[in-house]
């Protein structure tokens, strides 16, 4: 049998990750487990990570009959990596919309707002006032950081 402890970053696919033929050895090593006839498990130590592209490589659909993951409850893994997470951008009138939809306070807010007479303007002005503090308040709750 194999045992594989998987703690590997992963294959960017970057000019780095090209000249050093990441994705050609990560290829082979995909090529290998798929023909191989014996068990393979693959192990997640205690604080291990698996990260991006390494999963093609131990994904156990790869061989599925021979191929068994386990994983202890303190490793971790993501199809991204950290620096690909902060990337993913979730954008402000999202954010927003998001928020006036989940927010109670925002929910109240709004709903005062358009309780408001179109002629007390320092009324609304107060009210939009208020909703402006609340967005700024929560929008580090909705950024994917």
């Amino acid at each position: 049998p194999v045992m594989i402890f998987a703690n590997w970053r992963g294959f960017s696919g970057g000019s780095r990750d090209m000249s050093g033929e990441i994705l050609k050895f990560g290829s082979m090593i995909v090529d290998a487990l798929r023909e191989y006839e014996h068990p393979i498990y693959i192990y997640f130590p205690p604080f291990g990570e698996l990260r991006g592209g390494s999963w093609v490589v131990v994904d156990p659909t790869i061989n599925e009959e021979k191929m068994t993951m386990f994983s202890d409850p303190e490793a971790r893994g993501g199809i991204l990596e950290p620096a690909g997470i902060v990337e993913i951008k979730f954008r402000l009138a999202d954010q927003l919309k998001a928020m006036h939809r989940i927010d109670p306070q925002l929910l109240a807010l709004d709903t005062e707002l358009e309780g408001t007479d179109d002629t007390d303007k320092t009324s609304q002005e107060d009210i939009k006032e208020q909703i402006a503090a609340r967005e700024e308040l929560l929008k580090p709750v909705y950024l994917q950081a």
